[in-house]
């Protein structure tokens, strides 16, 4: 595996070389030899013939997915928690834009080898207070009803306008209270969550993030404390992330119904095999669990992207995780869509993002202007008149949305093909996953994609599941492998025991 790593700031770019030591056991966790770029099909897939359906769910399965994601908010992911057709009906009662992410900044306190936005300790990128401020007027006069706060790391937001940072946090704090203030004024409320690498969260900002009850998507990627100082660029950086996370502890997180955290766990060939214990510490701790399979975006580099991980990792790990989920924690989901739990992206919804650089995109990694301006509404800084509500209700997003809406792909993501895309359960997926790679049809690899565009018009994940159910119903599933990979998990679990959880391939 590379042990120089590309990060881009936004002046030029540069070679971040790894500041964690090498040793026997790190050299091991990132050589699993998980899988050889081996093929996966025995023969080509062939589309499915008129009638065939990859899911054909019965009214009851639809309903239970519905019920498991009717009320809760969160950032599992992008308000992944509701169900689309909620967010379709406040569109038709006139709301056009539900959610609103703030990239307050392109600072990060770690240096991520697949960090799709280039953030560091050397971005210097970010949102002025009073942009951001005037914005969140607008978004008040609109609807909007939920701001998710990103970076880079938030907890390191500072606009030099606000005056000195005596503590850590400070400015970003300010910006929550903004945000709760506007909205008090007009006698309204805001949902206000955020993603934090949560190294940072000392007791103190813990109990801010509790008076606010601020829902939070922290990070968490492997309980190899190795693993990940290696993948975050920092010496000790696990030991800070425990930390952080038993401050939310102490202060209700887990335990408190209002008080929500999702851990995110990025997963490539090196983190796979441990992904079921870390699943079980999560949920022990009362947190949910969003799991990202590595692919073609960002800064990791081929051996990330292409070494292992492929739509039958994806099925075998959710199939035992609903399992584990069962037996321990009383919680009931059948594995069918690109994410845990059969949630769903929302983003291109009814949601908008401004980026730390002043562009108004739809997501936070949607193809941006160096690639396309096809995704680009506008820029804060550089369109002298630019007004949100103006965009909001503009014949630009509206078709945006549209074109959005009606780009199903041929194979899995279909309203006639799969009952969850036809139930508005979901929508193709991922759709920077179908931007930035595709699946070989031959033979069933993940592979780098040939067309930015297909984000918005020929969204099929190819992380889902659905395409090892495609093949093992045409038969060209390579005998033996869900088996393997089932038995590899259990093999290298120190918390679950094999006989708990036979073999179903």
């Amino acid at each position: 595996m590379a042990l120089e790593t590309l990060t881009t700031t936004n002046e030029q770019d540069r070679i971040v070389k790894s500041k964690v030591p090498i040793t026997p056991t790190l050299e091991k966790l990132l050589n699993p030899n998980l899988h050889k770029k081996e093929p996966i099909f025995t023969s080509p897939l062939k589309k499915p013939k008129e009638g065939e359906k990859v899911y054909d769910l019965s009214p009851e399965q639809i309903k239970a997915i519905q019920e498991l994601r009717g009320a809760v908010v969160d950032l599992h992911p992008g308000m992944g928690g509701v169900v689309p057709s909620k967010l379709i009906q406040m569109i038709e009662d006139g709301i056009p834009v539900t959610s609103l992410d703030f990239m307050m900044t392109k600072g990060c306190n770690f240096e991520c080898t697949w960090c799709y936005a280039g953030s560091s300790p050397f971005a210097t990128e970010f949102l002025p207070f009073n942009k951001l401020e005037s914005i969140t007027q607008e978004a008040a006069d609109i609807g909007v009803s939920l701001f998710i706060l990103t970076g880079g790391e938030p907890l390191t937001y500072k606009d030099p306008a606000l005056g000195k940072v005596n503590h850590r946090g400070e400015h970003f704090f300010k910006v929550v209270e903004m945000i709760k203030n506007t909205y008090e004024r007009q006698g309204k409320e805001a949902k206000i969550l955020t993603f934090d690498d949560v190294a940072l969260i000392n007791e103190r900002i813990a109990e801010q993030f509790a008076h606010y009850k601020i829902g939070l998507c922290t990070k968490g990627d492997t309980l190899h404390p190795e693993l990940q100082d290696y993948k975050v660029n920092q010496v000790g950086a696990f030991k800070k992330m425990e930390k952080g996370n038993e401050n939310l502890i102490k202060v209700g997180y887990g335990k408190n119904p209002d008080l929500r955290n999702v851990v995110n766990s990025v997963f490539d060939h090196t983190t796979f095999d441990g992904m079921p214990d870390l699943h079980m510490l999560v949920k022990e701790r009362g947190f949910d669990h969003s799991i990202v399979p590595i692919h073609f975006c960002g800064n990791a580099g081929d051996e990330d992207q292409e070494a292992g991980i492929h739509s039958p990792h994806v099925k075998v790990l959710y199939d035992l995780l609903s399992k584990v989920d069962e037996k321990y924690f009383d919680e009931h989901w059948e594995p069918w869509s690109a994410f845990t739990y059969n949630k769903t992206c929302n983003r291109n919804l009814s949601g908008l993002h401004i980026r730390a650089n002043g562009d108004v995109t739809s997501c936070s990694e949607s193809p941006g202007r160096d690639e396309t301006d096809r995704y680009t509404f506008g820029n804060i800084f550089t369109d002298e008149n630019f007004s949100l509500e103006e965009l909001a209700f503009s014949n630009r997003l509206a078709n945006y949305r549209t074109e959005f809406a009606e780009g199903s792909g041929t194979y899995v993501c279909a309203p006639d093909i799969c009952d969850l895309n036809a139930n508005d359960l979901c929508r193709g997926g991922c759709a920077v996953r179908s931007a930035y790679s595709g699946i070989n049809y031959e033979t069933g690899l993940i592979e780098e994609g040939t067309d930015v565009h297909n984000y918005s018009t020929h969204r099929e994940d190819p992380l889902c599941p659905a395409w090892t159910k495609l093949a093992l119903t045409q038969g060209i599933l390579k005998e033996g492998l869900l088996s393997a990979i089932h038995e590899r998990l259990l093999e290298k679990s120190e918390k679950l025991d094999i006989k708990d959880f036979p073999n179903p391939y």
